[in-house]
């Protein structure tokens, strides 16, 4: 499974990037839930779909991959997750204080002392939270491979079962005191191991035809998770639009369309990048 490319995984991947970057067209829209409900429901679903789907997507292909040395496997991942994630956060830090985001910086000087504080608490780019949990994640990657890779289909079946019913207790009855003790963590561990067991066991089955700009999107899904951000409020204030005033068509294309708009920059980006950069893995690009 290592060795060959699944080009599912590679429109999968495809579709939770837009998933994710219609998430944020549609909270950055500033869209009245009050008013348009069902819209709202709508866009709410993408918010559950899209972060979860790419959880899989890594529990797949980490879960399943061959066991290397601990020491091996973390300077791989965390070298190909972290590196470009320090890149682009500086960017768009800089970026982000020449517009004028935080009023609190005024020479050079503020702007370093302010970077590693606002990096680590999240005020850069708040799509960066996926970062912590992909980190957290990846800690216990090879402790799970070991685990998961001799568990047979029936236990990896009751292993899920048992997460699933966590999920549904936890959305009916939340205030369960023991769900005090549990994190997000635990939510999306049960998506990264039910990814590799779906992998594992049907991943074979589905063999959609290769498509270059399904590739495309996918090679620059993690760049385009890292900064897309950057150009969603920049085109609503291009375009004049404001979630609050706009009319119902608007409402319903306009994030969807911003989002396919911003996918398709980051990806050719990311192409073009791929082309003249011989580091280009280390800018997010597979």
């Amino acid at each position: 499974m290592a060795k060959e490319r699944n080009i599912l995984l590679d429109y999968l991947r495809a579709l939770a990037i837009l998933m994710v970057a219609t998430v944020h067209t549609w909270s950055l829209a500033r869209i009245d839930v009050d008013l348009h409900p069902t819209l709202s429901l709508v866009y709410s679903l993408f918010h559950r779909c899209g972060v979860p789907l790419f959880v899989m997507i890594s529990g797949a292909l980490q879960l399943s991959a061959p066991i290397r040395p601990f020491g091996e496997f973390y300077k791989k991942r965390y070298a190909r997750i972290l590196i470009p994630f320090l890149i682009w956060s500086a960017v768009i830090y800089l970026l982000s204080c020449f517009a004028g985001k935080y009023p609190e910086i005024h020479s050079v000087g503020d702007g370093l002392r302010c970077y590693i504080p606002y990096m680590l608490t999240n005020r850069i780019n708040e799509a960066y939270w996926f970062i912590g949990l992909i980190v957290a994640l990846y800690a216990v990657t090879p402790f799970l491979q070991r685990a998961l890779q001799a568990c047979s289909r029936k236990e990896l079946l009751i292993l899920c079962a048992i997460w699933l019913c966590y999920v549904v207790v936890r959305r009916v009855y939340p205030s369960l005191y023991l769900l005090e003790y549990t994190s997000r963590l635990t939510y999306f561990l049960g998506f990264y191991v039910l990814g590799y067991l779906l992998y594992r066991e049907w991943g074979a089955l589905v063999k959609p035809k290769e498509n270059a700009i399904v590739r495309a999107i996918s090679d620059c899904s993690f760049m385009t998770y890292l900064m897309h951000m950057v150009f969603i409020t920049p085109f609503y204030m291009l375009i004049g639009f404001s979630g609050t005033t706009a009319p119902l068509w608007q409402l319903i294309l306009l994030p969807i369309s911003t989002s396919l708009l911003v996918v398709a920059i980051c990806t050719f980006g990311g192409v073009l990048l791929k082309k003249i950069l011989p580091i280009y893995r280390y800018l997010g690009i597979n």
